[in-house]
Formats: structure tokens, sequence, C-alpha cells
């Protein structure tokens, strides 16, 4: 949850009215990726209550010190389990 550089940003210990917001313009699409659009496909899927305790629980965690985002280079065995537009496959 502390993110792969450069493809997916850390979330742990962000603010829970940020990661609301984020989550929100992903659902109604104000915020967008290249397609495939993984992140509206699974915003798609939380109800107001996911929402909310998603955020709560990642606002909550502690950003560990050593949690610098380890560059991330995908093979054939290590596959997202979505298509995400902003990485390369």
């Amino acid at each position: 949850m502390t993110g792969l550089a450069p493809f997916m940003p850390g979330l742990v210990g962000l603010p829970r009215d940020y990661l609301i917001a984020q989550l929100g313009a992903w659902q109604t699409g104000s915020r967008k990726a290249y397609k495939p659009d993984c992140m509206q496909q699974i915003a798609g899927k939380l109800n107001p209550q996911d929402i909310a305790a998603v955020s709560s629980w990642l606002a909550a965690q502690t950003v560990p010190g050593d949690s610098i985002a380890p560059a991330m280079t995908l093979t054939e065995s290590a596959q997202l389990p979505l298509k995400c537009g902003s990485l390369s496959q």
C-alpha cells in the first residue's frame, strides 16, 4: 500500500477526506486515467460505506520509515489482476 514507482502511488497515511474525494471522483468520472481505467472500475464497485471504511483504514495506517516506493517491472508471472491504462503491459 506504499506504492510501486512510477505506476502506483502510495495510499497509506493519506488524509481520510482526500481519499474519499478521490474515490468519489473516480466513481463520477471527474478523475480519469488512460484506458482501460482500472481505478474507475474499482471505485465503481464501492458503496459509500465501503469508501468510508477503506479511507478510514488507509488514513489510520502509519507510513513505514523505509516507504520509498520501489521501482516496478512486471513479468509474466506478476501481472496485475486488472489492465490499467497508466501501466504498459
